[in-house]
């Protein structure tokens, strides 16, 4: 009878024992500000050499959780007041609602919701909804605002001159959203690749190279034409070249030869006859001119012409060609003439 008074009396001394140490290691770490911030594994503590699990103090470490759709940096972010909380774990779904000033943490423990040694919290604020998906092996996707540098673009442009270069458009850095895909493996990171990238807000720098000449090459014919209000405009050739032109006229064509009875060699102006040379009226065009030449229906491309001579009347003028043949061929043709810058 009184050994077994001794032992329960020393028991009750050890576990007296063990409470004071407990106590006195809460109170000597908390002075010294040396007990480390609970984490998602549990604090142990051994009373009367039984192990004990000291429970409501366990948190979930920041590193542990995985946050999207939120501009802040804080992976354990405190939570709006009032919102619907989805919670997934191991296939079961189970819902709160968030209290003010609650963080992710304080809302799972409060939900008695464990999580394991190689399990990861992911926190999704991306919809009007919160979700927590707590699990080992996941997949997600985040997007992200990232600073992007501005590229440099060369173009062709019609409006400067030929063999120059010119800024036509400053670039600018901005910032682009790029899509990540994000993989989870026994709570370990796997990847994270980009799949998406948007145009963002960069400006590119554009420089345009120039096509701007003043004479087409021979046998060049127009791809388009670019006309502007005032009548003025670009012929954009197949070449690639480009011509400036600052009107046109619609006119009746006639192809000469100098083989005709009373047509002479030398123009009104003193040239001698060639392929180029353009009899007009000097009332309706004036000598001088400069002309990119073709038919209305685009069959036939004179080309450069230059207004040499005269003799005709109205808007019509006479384009010499080299051979009566060509003369023949071409007869006469409702055309176009382009006024080309000098």
């Amino acid at each position: 009878m009184m050994i077994k008074q001794k032992q329960e009396r020393k028991g009750s001394l050890m576990r007296r024992f063990w409470q004071m140490a407990f106590a006195m290691l809460l109170v000597v770490g908390f002075a010294a500000g040396t007990i480390p911030e609970p984490t998602a594994e549990a604090l142990y503590l051994l009373t009367d050499g039984i192990t004990t699990v000291i429970t409501g103090t366990d948190r979930v470490d920041a590193s542990r959780i995985v946050l999207a759709g939120a501009e802040t940096g804080e992976t354990d972010v405190t939570l709006d007041a009032g919102k619907k909380v989805t919670i997934l774990q191991g296939g079961s779904e189970r819902y709160a609602t968030s209290r003010a000033g609650e963080t992710v943490s304080a809302l799972l423990r409060r939900a008695d919701v464990s999580v394991g040694p190689l399990e990861m919290v992911h926190v999704d604020l991306s919809g009007e909804d919160i979700v927590l998906k707590i699990a080992s092996d996941f997949t997600y996707y985040e997007t992200v605002a990232e600073a992007a540098s501005y590229e440099t673009v060369y173009v062709t442009d019609y409006t400067i001159p030929k063999g120059e270069t010119r800024v036509t458009q400053q670039g600018a850095d901005g910032t682009h959203n790029v899509t990540y895909e994000v993989v989870y493996a026994d709570g370990t990171l796997v990847s994270r690749q980009a799949i998406a990238v948007d145009k963002g807000t960069a400006v590119d720098e554009v420089i345009g190279t120039g096509t701007l000449v003043k004479t087409a090459q021979p046998g060049d014919t127009i791809e388009s034409v670019i006309m502007n209000e005032d009548g003025s405009g670009y012929l954009l050739l197949k070449s690639g070249d480009s011509l400036h032109f600052y009107g046109s006229m619609e006119v009746s064509c006639t192809a000469y030869n100098s083989a005709e009875p009373l047509v002479g060699t030398i123009t009104a102006t003193g040239t001698k006859v060639h392929k180029g040379v353009v009899a007009v009226d000097r009332k309706v065009i004036p000598l001088g001119t400069q002309m990119f030449i073709t038919t209305l229906d685009g069959s036939y491309t004179y080309g450069m012409g230059s207004a040499e001579d005269t003799g005709v009347f109205g808007k019509a003028v006479d384009l010499y060609m080299e051979t009566v043949y060509e003369m023949n061929q071409f007869g006469r043709r409702p055309s176009v003439c382009y006024f080309l810058d000098k």
